[in-house]
């Protein structure tokens, strides 16, 4: 059996210099259990909480002059490296070009430090920034080099010359991917390479057509290794399933097809994994049901189908395409929601008393019949419809057979979001950039999606099915995949605190959430909003999933889970799964439960990692889209804002597209310009000028690069004097 991190670190801390082999026999690490133990080290040295020294075992870093961390090159081939958070301070140290050692942008390195530097440079480097020595390649980064392909033999090399990297890569036999004498092609540095000679990589992608949605979707599917098609035996048992033609054909469920149940969905989904419905009891009590997708009838644990979806882990949404957990036939067919249709689900029935407390909380196995698909829009022409009197364009016209539920469930709404507000739950309202594309995916338009009446309303509905279900396994002792929330560090807050007042808010004596929730009112309706609650976000943890209950500080519960979404996501068709056995009486058995305590905990870090990687998919394809999109635009100008400052430069945000791009400081040519800490500020050496968060300029799109994902800026004029704070 594995240790525990923390029983790691603690053993590292006080036996400095042991190899890998040697923990390894310190906590009886069996041979079958290896790969897996040098993986726990691995993850504990890239968030660096220990660090292993070439040829001297492992160590913490606090003993050391070594810092791993994430490398960014500058274009005139130097880099940072920014240390990873673990059990030391982040920091940005600096590196010479000649002391890369075939490092790459986004790999993560060891680096051995040196004496402070005093020099300075037009590159931005600081006299505060050590200097540091690429001591090793910790792990390659998933970004693809583009050079030129030369065939030698079976094999080739690939010539790599970006202004930011210069180096040949050798491709063995068997990894060119059809590449011929002189394409153009995307390259993977493989992990292992030596820090001396030439690095070994694999050819991924032949640029045949650039700039093609086609091409973007491949590289990205590529960099992130997302999953391709479905195997033949996942698809042969979804051939095998029936259509469900008659709901009464399924005994042991709740008979609900006789209650308005419809669902509410973005425009352009084609799976329905949530329903809802809402009644009025004598008495002014009302009775929601939230039901949901009974996923779990097809895919059971253990089968091809369940080893699929644990491989995925989550659908992966990318701008005009969508990589499904499910295949087809099941995710937007027999398992979806769809009108008209029966449809085996599993519901959360929640009863409220008048003055909005829950007074019996149900789940169970049902069978519904959807009534209505709605849109998100048409809702919301309702709801306003409700709210006003006045028709607006999109009222549908069978609204008012809809106009009672809906009403109710607004009510309902606000009474939820109140209770969370009371107990300190954290609401943010930063709104997203959104590509509109047309029907061959090239984007054609920017808007920008915001949190409104309708969304709020699907998401305070299933935030209370969530927690009922947690609550529910609470309550009977389930195993449970738990979703959770850490609270912010010591060190984060403190570094929030000073920006916040920086830019000349209050930030106060610091408690719990309620808080943060204060701080957001704060700074409502100011155009420093939307920098002020990034800024909190990245303050806070990142939620992720675990064997069990935990706390999820942002919702203010002690206990949480995810079961509305077991379409798209593994860990709510795991609870899922839990459910069925419980209901079936199976989870009884002792030798059962001891099965689910046993998996669940690999599956929980495993679904949470899934996650991770498909969310930074879905940034970086809306990314490279976008930069493709203003490519042709370079040298428009458009008003912006700074929204933060670096060494380097500082990034600025267009306030209607929320495009985003960095004006660096080599392009500042009337002084040298210096970071002010306390300030949050860029400081001019003579001419005392100032460029800080929240000063409105003029800028021009200087360049859109895609193969860097990056948006670049020219200070043109400042548009207003600079904020005095408040």
């Amino acid at each position: 059996m594995l240790p525990s991190t923390a029983d790691l670190i603690r053993h590292i801390d006080r036996h400095p210099g042991e190899k890998t082999r040697q923990l390894a026999a310190r906590f009886g690490v069996a041979e079958d259990e290896l790969d897996d133990f040098v993986e726990l080290l691995l993850r504990l040295q890239l968030d660096g909480s220990a660090i292993r020294l070439p040829g001297a075992g492992w160590d913490v870093p606090e003993r050391t002059e070594h810092r791993v961390g994430s490398l960014k090159v500058a274009r005139g081939g130097h880099g940072y490296v920014r240390a990873a958070a673990g059990t030391i301070k982040e920091e940005d140290f600096f590196v010479r070009a000649s002391d890369l050692k075939g490092a790459v942008p986004g790999d993560t390195v060891l680096l051995k430090l040196e004496k402070p530097s005093r020099s300075r440079g037009r590159d931005g480097a600081g006299e505060r920034l050590r200097q540091g020595k690429v001591a090793d390649i910790v792990r390659r980064s998933r970004s693809l080099l583009r050079g030129r392909f030369l065939r030698r033999g079976e094999g080739g090399s690939v010539t790599v010359a970006d202004g930011r990297v210069s180096l040949e890569v050798d491709v063995p036999p068997g990894d060119t991917a059809g590449a011929r004498n002189g394409d153009q092609v995307l390259v993977r540095l493989l992990d292992g390479a030596p820090l001396k000679g030439q690095p070994k990589g694999k050819v991924v992608v032949r640029l045949q057509d650039e700039g093609s949605y086609a091409t973007d979707l491949l590289v990205i599917r590529e960099v992130y290794e997302l999953p391709g098609e479905f195997s033949r035996a996942v698809l042969a048992e979804v051939e095998a399933f029936e259509d469900i033609r008659d709901g009464a054909a399924h005994p042991g469920r709740v008979d609900l097809r006789g209650e308005q149940v419809f669902t509410i969905d973005p425009v352009d989904a084609k799976d329905f994994d949530d329903a809802v419905s809402i009644e009025e009891l004598p008495g002014g009590d009302v009775r929601l049901g939230v039901h949901i997708a009974d996923v779990s009838q097809y895919v059971r644990p253990g089968s091809a189908l369940d080893r699929e979806a644990m491989r995925r882990g989550t659908s992966v949404y990318l701008p005009g395409h969508v990589i499904p957990m499910l295949p087809e036939r099941l995710s937007n067919g027999l398992a979806s929601l769809r009108p008209d249709e029966d449809r085996l689900t599993k519901t959360v029935r929640l009863t409220y008393g008048a003055g909005g407390k829950l007074k019996r909380s149900e789940v169970f196995p049902s069978v519904i019949r959807s009534c209505r698909r709605f849109t998100y829009e048409e809702v919301l022409a309702i709801l306003s419809y409700l709210e006003t009197g006045e028709a607006a364009p999109g009222l549908p016209a069978d609204h008012a057979a809809f106009e009672g539920a809906l009403s109710r469930m607004a009510r309902v709404r606000d009474r939820l979001h109140e209770a969370r507000y009371v107990r300190g739950a954290l609401y943010l309202d930063i709104p997203k950039l959104r590509l509109t594309l047309d029907a061959s995916h090239q984007a054609v338009g920017i808007g920008r999606d915001e949190r409104d009446p309708s969304h709020a309303l699907i998401e305070e509905l299933m935030l209370a099915a969530n927690e009922a279900v947690a609550a529910y396994f609470k309550e009977k002792r389930l195993p449970l995949v738990g979703r959770v929330h850490p609270p912010p560090e010591e060190r984060k807050v403190e570094q929030l605190k000073g920006f916040v007042e920086a830019l000349g808010f209050r930030f106060g004596a610091r408690g719990d959430q309620a808080h943060f929730q204060r701080l957001v009112e704060q700074t409502a309706g100011d155009p420093l909003s939307a920098v002020v609650q990034l800024a909190l976000l990245r303050t806070m943890g990142h939620a992720e999933y675990i064997a069990g209950a935990g706390l999820h500080y942002a919702l203010a519960t002690a206990s949480y889970c995810h079961f509305t979404s077991p379409i798209r996501r593994y860990p709510d068709l795991l609870v899922h799964q839990v459910l069925d056995e419980h209901f079936s009486g199976e989870l009884a058995k002792a030798s059962r439960r001891a099965e689910w305590d046993a998996r669940l905990p690999h599956a929980a870090e495993r679904s949470s990692e899934l996650e991770r990687r498909a969310e930074e998919a879905e940034r970086d394809m809306t990314q490279l889209r976008l930069v493709r999109y203003l490519k042709p635009l370079v040298g428009e100008e458009m008003d912006a804002r700074i929204v933060s400052v670096h060494p380097f430069g500082f990034f600025v945000r267009e306030e209607e597209t929320l495009v985003e791009g960095l004006v660096h400081v080599a392009t500042l040519d009337d002084d040298y310009y210096e970071l002010d800490e306390r300030s949050h500020a860029l400081q001019g050496r003579r001419t005392r000028k100032r460029f800080g968060i929240g000063e409105r300029v003029r800028v021009e799109l200087w360049d859109a690069n895609p193969d860097e994902r990056e948006i670049s800026f020219r200070f043109k004029r400042r548009l207003r004097a600079p904020r005095s704070g408040r």
